[in-house]
């Protein structure tokens, strides 16, 4: 085939020999260039769609890596608390009378194994929480543990209230001591279940531990006299009273003033007569005041000065 092309203003003539194979190849070429202007738009159109994902994921990823550091960071110092929370629990488990070892909780279990040849790197997420859960474990742990030393602190400092700690009169015993002596009104020997505080009448009397009044009356030998119940069969008696000031049921704290000296009953002067029994057995007082601190100044009675007419009663030991 041959096609001729005039020129308009010139007299020349163009002529195109088209063969079969020139058609062939002009196809070809045409189908080529619309394939990659096709693959061309493709990809800046899929290149444009992605840029903004691309740039939200890089923008998250930053803001984990700057949490995952701010939270190992806090994760750290809260390791260093509980490292200084052992100590004090150390501390003050010597106080509550448990030993230490009891409640270590600084060691952790015997581990082993193989080496790991990965190289160390910073915390993933992962292992984050898997050491965030593992730190409350060990707080909870750490609450258990001051529960129980909580528990054996109160139960140390309610067993001190009720042994006999104050002395019951601030003059200290010079009377008749605990045992054998000379009974002043037979001239015999005779066992003295008590020891004896002399001191001018009225002077103050006060309770030598807490504990509940049972007993607040006159005995022909005693006087006005007061027993107060310590538990755990401990109790103590404060006779010849010139006045009691507590009455039976009431609650008494270590120091509280309960009455005051006397020489009530079976006496030959003004003095107070201390005894102590654990489980029914008088026991030598002396050996629970040795270290007793002077009586403080008296906390007031909880009733006023309570008039206690002689009764027909006879009590010779606590019950």
């Amino acid at each position: 085939m041959q096609i001729i092309v005039l020129h308009p203003r010139e007299p020349r003539v163009f002529r195109f020999h088209l063969t079969r194979l020139r058609v062939v190849l002009s196809g070809l070429a045409l189908c080529a260039l619309v394939a990659v202007a096709s693959s061309g738009l493709t990809w800046l159109v899929a290149r444009n769609a992605a840029a903004p994902e691309i740039t939200r994921q890089a923008r998250d990823n930053a803001y984990l890596r700057e949490n995952l550091a701010v939270m190992a960071t806090r994760l750290g110092e809260l390791q260093a608390q509980m490292v200084r929370l052992d100590a004090l629990g150390e501390r003050v488990s010597g106080l509550a009378g448990i030993s230490p070892q009891d409640f270590d909780f600084r060691h952790r279990p015997a581990r082993g194994g193989p080496a790991s040849p990965a190289q160390s790197s910073d915390l993933t997420m992962p292992e984050l929480r898997d050491e965030l859960a593992q730190l409350g474990r060990q707080a909870d742990h750490r609450v258990d543990y001051f529960d129980v030393i909580e528990t054996a602190l109160m139960d140390r400092q309610l067993r001190e209230r009720r042994q006999p700690s104050v002395l019951p009169v601030a003059s200290g015993y010079d009377g008749s001591s605990f045992g054998t002596r000379i009974d002043p009104f037979s001239g015999r020997r005779s066992q003295h279940d008590g020891v004896d505080f002399v001191a001018p009448t009225g002077t103050p009397i006060v309770a030598a531990a807490g504990g509940v009044v049972v007993a607040s009356e006159w005995h022909h030998e005693y006087g006005n006299m007061i027993d107060i119940d310590h538990g755990n069969g401990l109790k103590t008696r404060y006779a010849h009273a010139s006045k009691v000031l507590v009455k039976a049921g009431d609650l008494v704290r270590p120091g509280q003033l309960i009455a005051r000296v006397g020489s009530t009953g079976r006496s030959t002067g003004a003095h107070l007569h201390f005894e102590v029994h654990v489980n029914g057995v008088p026991r030598n007082p002396g050996g629970f005041l040795a270290a007793a601190a002077p009586a403080p100044a008296p906390a007031q009675a909880p009733l006023g000065p309570l008039a206690v007419a002689p009764a027909a009663t006879d009590r010779t030991a606590i019950r």
